[in-house]
């Protein structure tokens, strides 16, 4: 990758903070709580370890190519046609993850906030907003996640709150590791779609190679462990919050607990809190944008001006449209594919480059400078 950006360690955390955080953290509470019960926060916590495990085989693989992202190395490894061929496949995949956000983020604002809005009004605004952002460069983007991650915060404050004036039941806890290992793993499988986001570290690795390899693993993992905590702990408010018997019929059980708040200065307390996760939409939304550009700006060398404006706006419009016309009945069919292409992706795809590079010990050697 030519001309290089350095960026800070800071900035490579809350770039992973702001793509993992999103439109999971409403409703991940009840659908961990499905499969895993009242331990629901224990498979969480597993699965933010088996994120860590996947994020060391994408560092692993990243610092074998430290000035090159996943969109050139490919073709090294693989050969200029199979390469190509699976940067579509990735591109691909940053396209339908956009879309899928894209719908999910609606149906909770038409649910919550638009009820009469037609849904494309709503998702064109949402898309318009993250492909203005999409259009800046990597400091740009990186710049706005920092400024905006203090929001996050805003969400440990408001749970704290309903922990202290709310009547919660921590007996709703116990038995802890009733539902077993297995029942663990289910309910790590459901966590697993709302903590993706960690996977741009292929494309990012080569931006931060100002920093240390282990340094920017450190930061990395730093992201993951902080997004674990803050979903493990929604959960666990959510889950003393609710009876058993309430939660289950609970989608968005976040939502639910705060609005049962009481202030007198903020009459509806939970449209403040929606407000606000809106811009965690629009960061998720940008980064996958921002992902297919990059994958498609290594076809485009010679149009670089081209690169940061007209781009993101065709994978906007390509995501608003795949969104449009998936029905929200038929969005749970939707996610199960996007869940299963995420596998490869995320987890087999890297795996098998990294045994690859080692086997046949392709790496890149760094120029003396």
């Amino acid at each position: 990758m030519n001309n290089q950006t350095k960026l800070s360690g800071v900035q490579l955390t809350f770039f992973i903070i702001q793509t993992q955080i999103g439109v999971g953290i409403l409703g991940l509470p009840f659908n961990v709580y499905l499969k895993s019960k009242q331990d629901a926060w224990i498979a969480v916590l597993l699965a933010g370890l088996l994120v860590q495990a996947v994020i060391m085989i994408l560092w692993l693989l990243g610092r074998r190519f430290p000035s090159k992202s996943l969109f050139e190395y490919s073709k090294i490894l693989l050969g200029k046609i199979t390469g190509t061929f699976l940067n579509c496949g990735y591109i691909l995949y940053a396209l339908l993850v956009t879309a899928l956000i894209l719908m999910y983020s609606t149906k909770i604002i038409k649910m919550w906030v638009l009820i009469f809005t037609p849904k494309w009004i709503i998702m064109f605004l949402l898309i318009a907003t993250a492909m203005y952002l999409a259009s800046e460069d990597v400091i740009g983007i990186s710049n706005i996640y920092v400024v905006v991650s203090s929001l996050i915060f805003f969400l440990l404050v408001i749970s704290i709150i309903v922990l202290v004036t709310y009547p919660v039941e921590f007996r709703y806890l116990f038995p802890m590791g009733q539902s077993g290992v297995l029942g663990w793993l289910k309910g790590a499988n459901e966590a697993y779609f709302s903590m993706l986001g960690f996977e741009l570290l292929l494309i990012l690795y080569p931006h931060f190679k100002q920093n240390e390899e282990k340094a920017i693993l450190i930061h990395v993992t730093v992201a993951n462990i902080t997004v674990t905590i803050i979903y493990a702990f929604m959960t666990i408010v959510s889950i003393v919050t609710f009876s058993p018997t309430e939660i289950d019929i609970v989608p968005q059980p976040v939502l639910y607990f705060v609005k049962s708040l009481y202030l007198q200065i903020v009459e509806r307390i939970d449209l403040v809190f929606v407000s606000l996760w809106v811009v965690n939409v629009i960061t998720s939304l940008t980064s996958y944008l921002f992902f297919a550009t990059e994958g498609t700006s290594f076809f485009l060398r010679k149009v670089k001006k081209i690169k940061r404006t007209i781009l993101p706006i065709i994978f906007g419009v390509m995501g608003l449209i795949i969104a449009l016309m998936v029905k929200f009945d038929q969005m749970e069919v939707y996610n199960k594919a996007v869940i299963y292409m995420s596998y490869a992706f995320v987890f087999f795809i890297p795996l098998m480059l990294l045994g690859i590079s080692l086997v046949f010990k392709k790496h890149e050697r760094e120029k003396q400078q």
